[in-house]
């Protein structure tokens, strides 16, 4: 997972990096036949692709299975952590060489590297026009430069919103526990979420969310304006999304409803485990994790839909580098690997939701429940959300925005300016660091 400090670190190299190898970076790829300087026909020959993700993409059994088919492909995988994985891409771009063939890029990177798009193969000079309509189109614009003449990635999967919430606790603080009536709680407005939270805690004296910055990015994610306009124009001062979600998390600071672990920390694993905080900004991907770091909760926990509907957490695209010598091999396994079928799989082995809209009213998906959660059905819930998600421009400097808000929020959080002041700073910080 990853830390939003080496997120913009990585950002700001990024924006060197791929500036140097820019437009001379394609000259790598092989060039036999000259149309889209790729092998148009599988020669048969032993190929060895390279492929790199991080966490689990639950790829392991496809593989094989895609091997077993093709006898001359041979796919060699390494799996990293979230920052390892991509700063050993981006340094792989700088270069131009020792990088891979297939490449696994999150969706707090996707935007940089499509402005960048040089760096990488255009899929649609490989055929990737013919499966667009098979992804979600807001998921496929994201890896699509803004005038539409390259995609430089196929999507993964999608990391649509719901909450997670322990029963037990809100058993505990005398409220509801049924999936409906508590989605119903605040199924209207953040506000209510808010104030449930007040409830919980003054029934029980405990926190009820997990930490302000997990929140600030569920509520801002549910517009598609938020910093960019779909021009790519800066509107992070204007944006009435942004404004909200500011409010939204102030709000929740100042009612002292937020426990302060960090994400991804020890102690907010522990706290999964211990009921340090009773509510979790939830995407299908999130099942696996808390399955893995709180085991002991089988049963506790179960699934209501998210306040206002939509947003999304998460989720990547395959890219391939101009520098693979084996392109139209790899786009082949992942155009495969990315259909509705192998993603449906996937799913059902890890919790990352499908990109693919056609899955979501099969049966196979709609009467997918977890165990783990309380036999939530989540193929219907994530399904539902993930059509009400809209298109968005990420932009190459998301992150960097993003994260300085974040730290103007904790600024907040530990009391060291209020809310006003430290807007203003944020801003202020951006502005400067973007020379605006």
């Amino acid at each position: 997972m990853r830390s939003p400090t080496r997120i913009v670190a990585a950002f700001l190299a990024l924006a060197v990096i791929l500036a140097a190898c820019g437009s001379d970076a394609d000259d790598t790829a092989g060039t036999d036949d000259g149309d889209n300087g790729t092998d148009t026909e599988a020669s048969g020959d032993p190929v060895t692709l390279n492929l790199w993700t991080f966490g689990n993409f639950g790829y392991d059994e496809l593989i094989e299975e895609y091997q077993d088919d093709n006898p001359n492909i041979t796919i060699e995988t390494l799996s990293q952590e979230f920052d390892a994985h991509h700063d050993a891409l981006i340094t792989s771009l700088a270069a131009g060489t020792g990088g891979p063939d297939i490449a696994a890029a999150e969706v707090a990177f996707i935007g940089a590297f499509t402005n960048q798009a040089d760096s990488f193969l255009n899929l649609l000079d490989y055929g990737a026009a013919d499966i667009q309509d098979d992804y979600l189109d807001w998921k496929w614009d994201q890896a699509t430069t803004l005038d539409g003449s390259a995609t430089i990635g196929l999507p993964t999967d999608v990391g649509g919103m719901a909450i997670c919430y322990r029963m037990d606790l809100f058993e505990e603080a005398g409220l509801p526990t049924d999936r409906d009536e508590v989605s119903a709680l605040w199924e209207n407005s953040w506000e209510d979420y808010i104030d449930v939270g007040i409830q919980y805690r003054e029934a029980t004296g405990r926190a009820f969310i997990d930490n302000e910055g997990l929140l600030y990015d569920a509520v801002v994610n549910q517009s598609p304006d938020t910093y960019y306009n779909s021009d790519g124009e800066y509107i992070f001062e204007q944006s009435e999304q942004v404004a909200y979600a500011w409010q939204i998390v102030t709000s929740a600071i100042e009612a002292e409803i937020d426990a302060k672990t960090p994400a991804w920390s020890a102690e907010w694993n522990a706290g999964m485990n211990n009921g340090d905080f009773a509510v979790l900004t939830c995407p299908a991907w999130m099942r696996g994790y808390i399955e893995d770091q709180a085991p002991d909760t089988f049963g506790d926990w179960d699934v209501a839909t998210v306040p206002e509907g939509g947003g999304n957490w998460g989720g990547s695209h395959l890219v391939i580098p101009a520098q693979s010598e084996h392109p139209q091999e790899a786009y082949d396994f992942m155009a495969w690997i990315l259909a509705p079928e192998q993603q449906l799989r996937v799913f059902e082995g890890t919790g990352n939701f499908p990109s693919t809209p056609e899955l979501y009213d099969s049966p196979q998906m709609r009467e997918f429940t977890s165990e783990f959660l309380n036999n939530a059905p989540l193929g219907e819930i994530y399904s539902d959300n993930a059509l009400d998600v809209v298109a968005q421009n990420i932009g190459e400097n998301y992150n960097l925005i993003n994260q300085e808000i974040g730290e103007a929020l904790n600024r907040v959080s530990d009391g060291l300016e209020t809310p006003d002041e430290a807007w203003e700073t944020a801003m202020a910080n951006i502005n400067r660091e973007l020379g605006l």
